[in-house]
């Protein structure tokens, strides 16, 4: 079975980081080439949207995450992550969507406000970081909980609500989906 993945040279696409104080982090990129290492790898070259003092740099798709426990045992299982995935997609709140949508675009679209237990992708320092909301701090402030060590740093922040997205999981087989958000026993 082929294996296609839905980046192409200029696509923009999003990059994961394992490096220290990065670790979990997606990055907005554009895609400069494509290649396949002696080894049989796919590895696409990257030029960083937000970084433009990083130098560009070539990215397997699917690389180890050095951290992982498994990984550093010499085991396989699990310690495979993806590291690029497309642009996310567009999304609005609520009754700020329009009524029709472009058929091949992919929308996602949030009904509520936030609330604890939401997973959401914060935008700082030019990256984006997965967490989970565990208190409303104020009406435009939540504290966050970042994906713990070793798929992220682990911390815990304050962030503004504007500079929040919905975390989303992207696959090769299922494309964009929506993670469970687990408060008081409810999901979305």
């Amino acid at each position: 079975m082929d294996l296609i993945l839905p980046f192409k040279i200029g696509d923009f696409a999003e990059a994961k980081c394992f490096d220290e104080g990065f670790k979990g982090a997606w990055f907005r990129s554009k895609i400069k080439d494509m290649r396949v290492t002696e080894s049989g790898h796919l590895e696409y070259y990257l030029e960083y949207i937000d970084y433009t003092e990083e130098a560009n740099e070539w990215i397997g798709v699917f690389q180890k995450n050095p951290f992982n426990p498994a990984c550093l045992e010499g085991k396989s299982n699990g310690s495979t992550e993806i590291m690029l995935r497309p642009s996310f997609p567009r999304w609005y709140r609520g009754q700020h969507a329009p009524k029709h949508f472009p058929k091949s675009e992919v929308i996602a679209r949030v009904h509520d406000a936030w609330k604890v237990g939401d997973w959401v992708d914060w935008h700082n320092k030019d990256c984006y970081w997965t967490g989970q909301i565990i208190e409303l701090t104020s009406k435009n402030v939540v504290e966050v909980k970042f994906l713990d060590h070793p798929m992220g740093e682990g911390q815990q922040c304050l962030a503004k609500k504007k500079d929040l997205r919905p975390a989303l999981d992207w696959s090769i087989i299922k494309g964009w989906t929506v993670p469970l958000s687990t408060a008081k026993g409810k999901s979305w």
